[in-house]
């Protein structure tokens, strides 16, 4: 895996170079993805992009934070459901009905 530039090396960066912090993050992103579990990397890809579309909205960097640290927060709440009412959360099961009738 890529190894990651001292603070300092990401904040020069940030303020001299942003397309090479934006590769940097995009490389870390898919090698993070490339060594999950088979079953979660289309979850992580879909999250990702739906990320990367969100992120390309925001106009100052201040907006990009805010809106990570949103998402964060919501999906580290939704496991903080599952892990102190698992009951609850497990009810909110959606069910998948057909669209196309089965021929018999």
């Amino acid at each position: 895996m890529t190894k990651l530039p001292s603070f300092d090396r990401l904040l020069w960066m940030a303020e001299n170079t942003p397309e090479k912090l934006d590769a940097l993050q995009k490389r870390l992103s898919e090698e993070a993805i490339a060594q999950s579990s088979a079953r979660n990397q289309a979850n992580l890809t879909s999250l990702l992009d739906h990320l990367n579309k969100r992120l390309s909205l925001c106009k100052t960097p201040y907006q990009r934070c805010h809106l990570v640290s949103s998402l964060m927060f919501q999906k580290l709440a939704l496991l903080n459901q599952a892990y102190c009412e698992p009951e609850e959360f497990l009810q909110h099961k959606a069910e998948v009905v057909s669209l196309r009738k089965h021929a018999k």
